[in-house]
């Protein structure tokens, strides 16, 4: 039976920690219509590398080949950035991104090394661009135009986040989708 599969660049705990207290205070904003939002339960947060979708299991072997070619490939720190969204004047993603600076830069890189190693088994590219995020909150469809605003308006007035975190593994994670949301099960890891 085919598993549900994505690679995670590991962040540090206590980055999780304070992205995801980013999370509470603006689910506690009485401006910030709280029905509109599916917030991310704090162990499902995580910075997705690469999405892989449905894996056979007997795939796993060269998937974690795959992991395994980017480690040495070299320790490196990323910049937190202020909360966004995804999707413009109708946002379905609720976001902390990073700062686009040498570490962004070394993220995508990695990426593109990790894109590489998985081509070399047939796994195909993910089209679009990378973008590198920690999600907070899902917009539900049903939210109206005020709530939509509100939820604007409040991301825009959170506070930016400065710090840096660093990045020094990757994991192959397992994803199975629950009713009370999804659960992640780290299956393997490559040391940067």
């Amino acid at each position: 039976m085919p598993m549900r599969m994505f690679v995670e660049a590991v962040l540090e705990q206590s980055t999780l920690d304070e992205v995801w207290s980013v999370g509470l205070r603006m689910a506690a904003d009485p401006a910030f219509p709280d029905t509109s939002v599916r917030w991310v339960k704090r162990e499902s947060l995580h910075l997705t590398l690469r999405f892989l979708g449905e894996t056979e299991p007997e795939r796993l072997p060269d998937v974690t080949g795959a992991l395994a070619e980017l480690a040495g490939w070299g320790r490196f720190e990323v910049t937190l950035a202020a909360p966004g969204t995804f999707g413009g004047r109708r946002p379905r993603v609720i976001k902390i991104g990073f700062a686009e600076d040498d570490g962004f830069h070394r993220l995508r890189r990695l990426r593109s090394h990790l894109d590489g190693a998985l081509a070399e088994i047939g796994v195909e590219t993910e089209p679009g661009t990378f973008r590198p995020h920690l999600t907070l909150g899902r917009v539900r469809r049903q939210a109206t135009r005020e709530e939509l605003a509100a939820i604007r308006a409040a991301v825009a007035a959170a506070p930016p986040l400065h710090g840096t975190t660093s990045i020094e593994r990757v994991a192959l994670v397992e994803s199975t989708l629950l009713s009370e949301g999804p659960r992640y099960h780290r299956v393997a890891f490559a040391e940067l």
